[in-house]
């Protein structure tokens, strides 16, 4: 299997190759009924497949231009009667978008494509409860660079939560390697990171589904959109003035 593994492309939403550094990014990992996906460090996972060489040919043939087909960072059920909509940045911006969603109390994903570059947001009740897709900012990764944890531990931690069916913060807590405080603030660093990039587009697609939306209450941090949208304004503004 090694040549196999050798020639794993790069992952499609986050840009690592199988190793980077000293650091392995991307591992075949087998479920408890002994089917294979590949996973990439970011959290990305390829097509379930019978075998090991079927599932890195299944990853090899995934590119940028079916991430729409694949991509779902929570992992949330899409609601077969829900509110379904999509548009174009330059006709209704960010702001105009997350107001009226939270205005609703909707629960539902909000993605956002330009180019190779992927944004996620995961709303509950109107709040803003996770966000994905901005490179360096996922949970395994913010921790690996403040040395809190090794890449092997980081990939075994990923391979868990894979077989658990959890994600990856609630198993990085159920296996002692932050306490809920750390958990929320990470949370929230990533939240704002990927509302305050989207701002900074002034082009790009949208589409937002009403889904699912199940989350470990212990892991939730609930953040108020409008409040986000005046921090960001706030911080453009200072921006601005020292520019």
């Amino acid at each position: 299997m090694t040549d196999l593994r050798e020639s794993l492309r790069p992952c499609p939403f986050c840009g690592s190759a199988e190793h980077e550094a000293d650091r392995t990014c991307l591992r075949i990992i087998p479920d408890s009924q002994n089917y294979y996906s590949v996973v990439c460090w970011c959290g990305t996972s390829g097509p379930i497949k019978e075998s090991e060489k079927e599932a890195i040919k299944a990853w090899n043939k995934r590119d940028y231009a079916d991430r729409q087909a694949v991509w779902n960072p929570f992992n949330a059920s899409k609601n077969a009667a829900a509110l379904d909509f999509k548009g174009n940045l330059k006709s209704i911006g960010l702001s105009t978008i997350l107001q009226i969603l939270s205005s609703d109390n909707k629960s539902g994903i909000l993605q956002f494509t330009n180019g190779k570059k992927r944004r996620a947001i995961c709303l509950k009740e109107g709040k803003i409860i996770a966000g994905s897709g901005q490179p360096g900012i996922q949970l395994g990764q913010i921790l690996y660079q403040r040395g809190l944890i090794s890449p092997e531990a980081l990939l075994q931690v990923l391979d868990k939560a894979k077989k658990a069916g959890k994600r990856v913060g609630e198993m990085l807590l159920a296996l002692g390697y932050l306490n809920e405080d750390t958990l929320k603030e990470l949370i929230h660093q990533q939240v704002r990171e990927v509302v305050f990039d989207l701002l900074g587009w002034t082009e790009g697609d949208f589409h937002y589904q009403d889904c699912l939306v199940e989350f470990d209450d212990l892991v939730v941090q609930d953040i108020n959109a409008i409040q986000l949208l005046l921090e960001s304004a706030v911080k453009k503004d200072e921006w601005a003035a020292t520019g």
